[in-house]
């Protein structure tokens, strides 16, 4: 990439920035009363000059992936199989996860393409003879070093943790791909969705809801700091954790019942057990005080570009049809 291109890169950047600013909503008033709506995505990706007129990214661990002609792009994460079919030309898409070919809502998007297991050893994935390989914290352990190892750039895309994480992906993936201003049209589009569904809710009252699930023997939340939260929040929801708790809490009853939420969101066919759980009969939700709201896992565990249609829907089901 020579010094031109970067320029422009950087230029476009600075557009980037300036349109999440706009697109991104804060705060405000509908109908005299306050709507709280996630905060707005703040621009942190630059090109790292390497010296040489050439430049790179920094991915989550610090690793810098150089900026090049990508061609042989393999995907190993449900999040960036997605952004790279909205991202990308398909021609340069080598492969994508197993999981993405697997999911039965948009699993058709994949069909036809190679799959490789994120989870699996690195070597099935040096044998596709990638130039530029996307993965994960979660990914196999060693994987990502074994990769370099074998001559293979690797860009991981750390913790996902909702929309302030997919924004930092988008916005390298961008660059990665020399592609800054689809990543622009994406991240300005997916915020200004995002963001409308609260103010339909008009005079009325907002919901207090809480995510839960069940993780072995334990209660599990996701509150401030997740998809979940974001998911809430952009849904018209009051995330009634977000107060106490960060991240992913592990919750008594005790604690559920003192939270006081009007809705239980959770994933598909998980009310029953989370209901049969000792202490939760007494729980609003769990005694027909409220309701329990499942949504299918693979729009509410995904924290990507299906946050928005997990918002979608939970909103749909919250409040009724507009």
């Amino acid at each position: 990439m020579n010094r031109t291109s970067v320029a422009n890169l950087l230029l476009l950047l600075v557009g980037i920035a300036m349109a999440l600013s706009v697109a991104w909503p804060r705060s405000g008033g509908i109908a005299g009363r306050t709507v709280v709506r996630a905060s707005r995505a703040t621009l942190t990706v630059r090109p790292v000059p390497l010296g040489g007129g050439q430049f790179a990214v920094a991915d989550a661990s610090g690793h810098l992936v150089a900026l090049r002609d990508y061609q042989r792009i393999v995907s190993t994460n449900l999040v960036t199989d997605r952004l790279l079919v909205e991202l990308c030309e398909p021609t340069r898409i080598l492969a994508v996860s197993t999981a993405a070919a697997a999911r039965r809502r948009d699993g058709y998007r994949y069909q036809g393409m190679t799959t490789v297991d994120g989870f699996g050893p690195p070597e099935a994935m040096v044998a596709l003879k990638p130039d530029l390989v996307l993965t994960n914290s979660f990914g196999a352990p060693g994987s990502a070093d074994r990769l370099r190892g074998a001559g293979i750039q690797v860009f991981d895309l750390g913790e996902l943790r909702g929309e302030s994480s997919l924004g930092v992906v988008v916005s390298s993936l961008g660059l990665l791909l020399g592609a800054p201003q689809r990543a622009q049209r994406l991240l300005a589009g997916f915020a200004s969705r995002m963001h409308a569904l609260p103010a339909r809710l008009g005079t009325r009252q907002p919901k207090r809801a809480l995510f839960l699930s069940t993780l072995g023997p334990d209660l599990q939340g996701g509150t401030s700091g997740t998809s979940y939260h974001d998911i809430m929040t952009a849904a018209g929801l009051v995330d009634v954790a977000a107060e106490r708790y960060r991240d992913w809490p592990a919750y008594a009853p005790e604690q559920v019942l003192a939270l006081a939420p009007d809705i239980i969101v959770t994933r598909a066919g998980f009310a029953a057990g989370l209901c049969n759980y000792p202490g939760m009969d007494h729980v609003g939700p769990c005694r027909g005080q409220g309701r329990i709201i499942e949504l299918d896992g693979e729009l509410l565990d995904e924290p990507g570009l299906a946050m928005l249609d997990a918002a979608e829907e939970l909103f749909a089901l919250a409040y009724g049809p507009q």
